[in-house]
């Protein structure tokens, strides 16, 4: 028999055990936020995700996986993931088994994705990697719904490596989506980090190796003839949202430091489509936000400059023949870019309770929409707005630069920042 039903979900990743964190800090705060509770007793989930030789799975962005717990049975078919206002959602079948082989001809029609390239009845299963953990779940209960927290610890494993596996997931149960915002609030004042990578995702790294390029924004939003202004403002808004949060797991996976100054990108882009959209939109959760922003945004700043010393240290850059000369100039640059890290830390400024509250409130706004409630004028085409937009920002860009007899290099460097939210 098959069940299937439309995952919710938010996730978290942490460090340390997420049992512990439990026992430490989220039992009580959730007590203190109106939430009602009940534990479950820990299981022991062992799980093996399977693809075809081509990979079809992995290159739709979906995932079969077949479940072992207390001698059951249970495979998965996980459709791929769609945004929906921030949170991430995905239809899931559900399917008992006598063993641990997986049958694809079992899981009903609609499962299926249009054009997908092979059919159930050809199709050949070939076990790919394992996630094993033990798993606390709690389902908590609250007067706007209900959700289900769990706790995994345990790892990934392929046939060749293997890596530790410290997770927190939030799924809606019942309820408004709103429930599931408010539970996630709790849970980011505990030091913990939102992450949108699912254990699939992490696996197919695990077996392929990590994909550490670069994702660069596209130059301009792809929109449709008479998309509306609030349309265009939870797109955009996504769209920043996602490219921060990539490029930040990126980061935790590598150490580098090459994919901050993409962070920073995110951070502006998300400012910059408060900015834009709030002379239409205003309400005072949007200001908030906005307020917000503005100043985790402030404490990126300095990512500029390390981009610059990476570009003059860079082996591929066009400097790096005549400064390799310079031994006493490649250590300061050196000494600078290693100081910036030190002195900014960007790793606890990613895992604050700063960052996971701004995350948190554009979900919640995008959401509940607040500023519906204030005008109507965000049922428009986008296209009325955009026009006046240009204009109003190549006339102050504009003013702006020919306030000067002289164009410094200083005075250049001032406007900057005007420069770019006119190009974004």
């Amino acid at each position: 028999m098959s069940m299937s039903h439309k995952e919710l979900e938010i996730k978290f990743t942490l460090t340390e055990s997420p049992i512990k964190l439990w026992q430490d800090s989220v039992k009580s705060h959730f007590s203190e936020a109106g939430f009602s509770f009940i534990e479950k007793p820990e299981k022991k989930l062992a799980n093996t995700y399977f693809d075809t030789p081509e990979h079809h799975f992995e290159a739709h962005k979906m995932g079969v996986r077949v479940r072992a717990c207390d001698g059951h049975f249970e495979q998965t078919l996980k459709t791929q993931k769609s945004v929906n206002a921030g949170l991430h959602e995905r239809n899931e079948f559900n399917i008992p088994l006598e063993s641990n082989t997986p049958n694809a001809q079992l899981f009903p029609s609609e499962a299926w994705p249009e054009g997908f390239p092979v059919q159930p009845n050809e199709m050949r299963l070939v076990p790919q990697f394992s996630t094993d953990f033990h798993r606390s779940t709690i389902v908590l209960t609250h007067p706007q719904g209900c959700c289900e927290l769990v706790f995994d610890k345990g790892q990934v494993v392929t046939e060749s490596s293997s890596k530790a596996l410290n997770e927190i997931e939030l799924e809606l149960l019942e309820g408004s989506a709103s429930v599931l915002i408010l539970a996630a609030n709790v849970l980011s004042r505990n030091g913990i980090r939102l992450c949108d990578v699912s254990k699939a995702a992490q696996g197919y790294a695990l077996l392929n190796g990590l994909n550490t390029d670069i994702h660069k924004l596209p130059l301009c939003l792809p929109l449709v003839d008479q998309q509306t202004t609030q349309d265009v403002f939870i797109l955009s808004c996504e769209k920043a949202l996602a490219h921060w949060q990539r490029h930040e797991y990126l980061y935790f996976q590598t150490d580098s430091a090459k994919f901050l100054p993409e962070i920073a990108i995110g951070i502006r882009l998300l400012l910059q489509s408060l900015a834009l959209f709030l002379p239409v939109m205003q309400c005072q959760p949007l200001l908030n936000l906005q307020r917000d922003v503005l100043a985790f945004s402030e404490k990126w700043l300095w990512v500029d400059e390390l981009k610059s010393t990476r570009f003059l240290l860079s082996k591929k850059g066009p400097f790096y023949k005549t400064l390799a000369k310079q031994t006493p100039l490649i250590s300061y640059l050196q000494g600078r870019q290693t100081g910036q890290l030190n002195t900014f830390q960007p790793q606890v400024l990613l895992t604050s309770k700063q960052a996971n509250d701004i995350k948190l409130a554009v979900m919640s706004l995008l959401i509940e929409k607040p500023w519906r409630a204030q005008t109507s004028l965000v049922d428009q085409p986008v296209i009325e707005h955009a026009k006046g937009w240009l204009s109003q920002g190549w006339q102050t860009l504009h003013q702006s630069i020919h306030s000067a007899h002289t164009l410094t290099a200083s005075h250049y460097t001032s406007v900057e920042t005007l420069m770019r939210q006119t190009l974004y």
